[in-house]
């Protein structure tokens, strides 16, 4: 397994959570609301839940050369990426 798709595993592993709990947010207060949660305070549940259930898989990312606060800072930057183009759109037309 190379770097990147090392990546890519561990950020839709990560994101598994955080979408959970973002579409459980947006079925309650309303889309807009979920993609905001999603690129905010989802993050802290996409840690909590995969500290939780996958924290031994750090150790495959460290050995790889990534640290924690890499990968999560990077996961952060990429989910801003992705979401901030949708939620201009939802913003300017809705």
């Amino acid at each position: 397994m190379n770097n990147q798709s090392a990546f890519w595993k561990y950020y839709r592993d990560f994101n598994f959570f955080n979408l959970a709990f973002s579409a459980l947010s947006a079925v309650f207060f309303g889309i807009s609301s979920g993609l905001l949660i999603f690129i905010s305070f989802g993050m802290g549940v996409g840690y909590l839940g995969y500290n939780f259930f996958r924290k031994d898989e750090y150790y495959l990312y460290y050995n790889l050369g990534f640290s924690k606060s890499y990968l999560i800072k990077k996961v952060w930057i990429l989910n801003l990426l992705f979401m901030g183009p949708v939620l201009l759109i939802l913003f300017l037309f809705l």
